[in-house]
């Protein structure tokens, strides 16, 4: 009996693998779709207080924790609905029908996830009335918006590995990954510029019919460029279903050991940028406001985007993984204490410095980390362990953001003085975890073994 994979090659008919520059659409258009949905998650944050006064007509504890949770829902989310779309990614058989061109999994797992995305984007503007149902309505629309990541945020890997040849996956990887993060930087700078506390009642609900429109402009981009089935095609297949090869995924101690320090690094991140405000007014009041917490934000995040573009040239170059894990994670527990100590001596070039730092490395190992299981536990599908570190990260996002922002205590000059310290002692456990991811890289023996 012919397997899965021998019935797919034998049916099929071959596609072209040489390079198409129909690659660089498919990637823009999943970049700016990564991006919108990421600038939707952060944009309440920038302007915490501003955003408790609209909804609630108050900023004290319960309604600021409120507002964070427009952002903590993203990470709730994930979690408990990424083992569930695992299988819309998968492809229909077709036996060479036109019907199910090679890569219809991957097409139609994104396209979900896009029309999610312009959905929530109208909801949300519906919940633009400053009340408390209005909040109810807008936390409606960004459950809907956390459904969708579910359908972006593990694709990049395998986006990279159907689309690009071998001599650029990790690059396209780098940029797809970053996309989500200049989105997020994107929200910290504009959102604190669009939105003034005397002009509120207009500004947001301005702001919310502008994402709505580019969510709808997202869906119809992504529409368009996947009508083309991916030259690599054969780089996706797999003789098991993704419960299989989940089991066989939890198997790997090394995975255990990657889900540890990325879950430590990613949580690490979430909590920085969603309670940046609360971290830093308090001790520099009389210096920084919630501006300047939005640049702050946004700059760090930018950063991050040619970090994370240069370490993909590297890596597809020398395929150092190992290496440039071990090196991101070290920078950034370092970069964590230092925006730790800086903020307790009340140094703020200290605090900017950490803070540009962290962003460059919790940045630029994100794709790192995504490949680097890839090759390690081929041929599990690269949306497997990609969603399983986002499943983790999320929950160590989720778990920093509560633990952090219930420690605050508001009579304190420094009110995340304990979270804080907490925070930067987990950051080394990162590096433990990492030491102890070692292995072969499968993939890249695969192809070079079969290599013509």
């Amino acid at each position: 009996m012919l397997t899965y994979r021998q019935d797919r090659e034998e049916q099929v008919p071959l596609i072209t693998s040489r390079k198409d520059n129909w690659r660089w659409l498919v990637l823009f258009a999943f970049s700016v779709f990564s991006f919108s949905n990421s600038l939707m998650w952060i944009t309440f944050a920038p302007c915490l207080y501003i955003f408790a006064q609209y909804y609630f007509g108050t900023s004290d504890t319960t309604t600021t924790n409120a507002i964070n949770s427009l952002s903590s829902i993203y990470m709730i989310v994930y979690p408990f609905a990424i083992q569930f779309t695992f299988k819309y990614f998968e492809d229909i058989s077709s036996a060479g029908c036109r019907l199910y061109p090679p890569g219809n999994g991957l097409r139609r797992g994104i396209m979900i996830g896009a029309v999610l995305n312009a959905i929530s984007g109208g909801i949300r503007w519906f919940g633009a009335t400053p009340s408390l149902n209005g909040f109810i309505i807008l936390f409606l629309g960004q459950t809907i918006a956390a459904v969708a990541q579910v359908f972006m945020l593990s694709i990049p890997p395998r986006l990279a590995v159907a689309w690009f040849p071998e001599t650029e996956i990790n690059l396209a990887t780098s940029v797809a990954v970053s996309a989500n993060t200049l989105g997020v930087a994107a929200g910290c700078a504009l959102t604190p510029l669009m939105i003034k506390h005397s002009t509120r009642e207009t500004d947001i609900p301005e702001l919310l019919f502008m994402q709505f429109i580019m969510c709808l402009i997202v869906l119809a981009l992504i529409w368009f460029a996947f009508q083309k089935p991916p030259p690599y095609w054969r780089n996706m297949i797999n003789e098991f279903n993704s419960a299989d090869q989940s089991s066989q995924l939890w198997k790997q101690k090394r995975f255990l050991c990657m889900l540890g320090s990325y879950t430590i690094i990613m949580g690490a991140q979430c909590a920085i940028i969603t309670l940046l405000a609360q971290i830093l007014i308090p001790p520099f009041n009389q210096l920084i406001g919630e501006k300047h917490i939005g640049l702050l934000g946004a700059g760090m995040l930018f950063v991050g985007f040619p970090a994370s573009i240069s370490v993909g040239f590297y890596l597809d170059k020398t395929l150092n993984y190992r290496k440039v894990c071990t090196v991101l994670s070290i920078f950034t527990a370092l970069s964590v204490l230092g925006m730790y100590i800086s903020t307790e001596i009340r140094f703020l070039h200290g605090v900017i410095i950490s803070c540009v730092c962290f962003g460059i490395s919790s940045c630029a190992i994100a794709p790192v980390f995504f490949q680097f299981a890839s090759e390690l536990f081929y041929p599990v599908s690269e949306i497997i362990p990609t969603g399983y570190l986002f499943t983790f990260g999320n929950i160590g996002g989720v778990f920093f953001v509560a633990v952090m922002g219930w420690n605050e205590k508001m009579s304190d000059k420094f009110p995340m003085r304990l979270p804080m310290l907490c925070l930067t002692i987990t950051m080394f456990l990162s590096i433990y975890f990492i030491s102890g991811v070692k292995g072969t890289l499968k993939r890249t023996s695969h192809q070079q073994l079969h290599l013509p």
